[in-house]
């Protein structure tokens, strides 16, 4: 019995480290420094040009007029 209560006091443990980190990690702010700053606006640019070019592709799957083998579908 006593292993079975050490073994529950140890995940306990576990999951109170966990959330204490977790907790932790949603207090910080914006990121303070200037390479963490420029990081991550690249990281929202990617993003936003990526968003776009899958916009474009699904409202044009096969690409635009003049693009392909010629071939027009009919």
């Amino acid at each position: 019995m006593g292993t079975f209560v050490a073994l529950l006091a140890g995940i306990g443990a576990v999951c109170a480290w966990c959330v204490a980190v977790l907790v932790r990690r949603g207090r910080r702010g914006a990121t303070e420094n200037a390479d963490g700053l420029l990081i991550e606006q690249a990281a929202r640019l990617r993003a936003q040009q990526s968003r776009s070019a899958g916009r474009d592709f699904r409202s044009h799957p096969h690409g635009g007029p003049g693009s392909g083998s010629g071939q027009r579908p009919y």
